[in-house]
């Protein structure tokens, strides 16, 4: 099926509507379908899907993509092995490949987004509609907007996948209050090598941390932190070339150079938003919806696949919401940690940041577990305490004799491994409006039939 794009050729009833087709979306709403669901897909803003934005995909959300069939036929794009770290300390980059020979995937965003909604749009069982906004969700019903034309569907699942532009649709109250960290920009380097091809390279010792990765076989990605003291000199066009040029990889020096020099930066704001799932209405999130977190892991496709996974497979919105807040949890704390440590210039982020490098460079087991983590394929809060409480320990070790002020300050780190054995209460007790679903999606004649509302806490 191809897109449609009037609002007349829909039904008035599906059994699931996901508003949003970026990768969460076009996952989530595969997803159902495949269990048997009539899905509604729409999207406001097509073009939108040139902006700067999410293209790493670690191992698990490629699994997800080729399950739901969605890679098929995908020609762009490079392999993804690993990380390679650059600690600019002199004793070279760090290399963290991900375990079993698994392999994630690097793609430019327009090109991904566009290859999903062609191939979601051919799945049976979806409706996918172009040019129309949801001006308004209650509960089940959504009003659909195009142009001066307006339309009610009725569903017993409404799925919100419009990233960070939840708010718009369901009102401040139903999605976190944001932090705002950095602001990132993005440009394209072009007749470049890389020095590791099919690696991302995490480079520090610039004003931020920066990540450089293949997008496509003439095009490199580089994502470049820059902190908000530094964000008014960001106006001249060379000063991200006057500002990394010292840390960068030779290989990379001039092409960044050529780039930095035009008109060509994409820039995003970095922000942190705890992730919620749920809302009182009885709407689900997925995706940057969700929540956010910093960029410099690359966690923010397959957080959003593993979201679509987990809703389509779920008995009721309350279970979805306590299962990805359970399984997120760690990777949120890590995403924040690593940050912190690459970006700061405090003494106990320089000895949190010289000791992680440290540990790699002396572990095979450490930075399998650090890859094992950050590619989500495990949640296990004992495998970050193991992770973190080493890295810290090993940090306390090397400042030992030094004065108490540096000491309560490495003691301040501590809180990582702590918070993942003491989450916050407010983001494991959420309230829910759940579902009881049949084993087969087909939806039943009496579409109330397929949702039961309750009210209650997860625990």
């Amino acid at each position: 099926m191809q897109p449609t794009f009037d609002l007349g050729d829909i039904r008035s009833a599906y059994d699931t509507v996901v508003i949003g087709a970026g990768p969460a979306g076009c996952a989530t709403a595969a997803a159902f379908a495949r269990r048997g669901a009539s899905v509604l897909l729409v999207e406001s803003n097509p073009n939108a899907a040139r902006r700067f934005a999410g293209e790493w995909v670690h191992p698990e959300g490629a699994r997800i993509l080729r399950n739901l069939e969605l890679l098929d036929g995908l020609e762009h794009g490079a392999t993804g092995r690993g990380f390679v770290v650059f600690p600019n300390d002199g004793l070279g980059p760090i290399t963290l490949e991900y375990g079993g020979g698994e392999r994630g995937l690097s793609c430019e965003h327009a090109t991904l987004v566009t290859h999903l909604r062609a191939r979601v749009s051919q799945t049976r069982g979806v409706d996918y509609l172009e040019g129309v906004r949801a001006s308004e969700v209650r509960g089940r019903f959504v009003t659909l907007t195009q142009r001066s034309k307006s339309r009610v569907v009725n569903a017993p699942l409404v799925v919100i996948a419009t990233g960070r532009s939840a708010r718009k649709i369901l009102g401040d109250g139903a999605v976190s209050e944001k932090v705002s960290i950095s602001v990132m920009a993005g440009l394209v380097v072009r007749d470049t090598e890389l020095p590791f091809e099919e690696y991302g390279h995490v480079i520090t010792g610039g004003p931020g941390p920066a990540l450089a990765y293949r997008i496509g076989d003439n095009a490199v990605r580089m994502c470049i932190d820059v902190p908000h003291d530094a964000r008014a000199s960001t106006k001249s066009h060379d000063w991200i070339w006057k500002s990394y040029a010292e840390v960068l990889p030779p290989a990379l020096r001039e092409g960044v150079r050529r780039g930095a020099g035009d008109a060509s930066i994409g820039w995003a704001a970095n922000t942190f938003r705890p992730r919620r799932y749920q809302t009182d209405r009885g709407v689900a999130l997925v995706g940057d919806a969700a929540g956010v977190f910093h960029p410099l892991t690359a966690m923010g496709i397959t957080m959003s696949l593993l979201d679509a996974e987990a809703l389509a497979g779920a008995r009721s919105l309350s279970s979805y919401a306590a299962q990805r807040a359970a399984e997120s949890y760690v990777p949120e704390l890590l995403s924040n940690a690593i940050y912190q440590a690459f970006a700061r210039e405090d003494v106990g982020a320089i000895a949190i940041r010289d000791s992680i490098f440290s540990t790699w460079r002396a572990s095979s087991m450490q930075r399998n577990r650090t890859m094992d983590l950050l590619g989500a394929a495990t949640t296990s809060r004992v495998d970050f305490v193991r992770a973190f409480s080493r890295v810290a320990l090993r940090a306390g070790a090397g400042v030992l004799l030094s004065d108490a002020a540096t000491a309560r300050e490495l003691a301040g780190w501590l809180r990582w491994p702590w918070a993942s054995v003491h989450p916050s209460q407010s983001l494991m007790r959420q309230r829910s409006v759940s579902w009881a679903a049949p084993e087969s999606w087909a939806r039943p004649d009496d579409p109330t039939e397929v949702f039961v509302e309750e009210e209650k806490h997860v625990s």
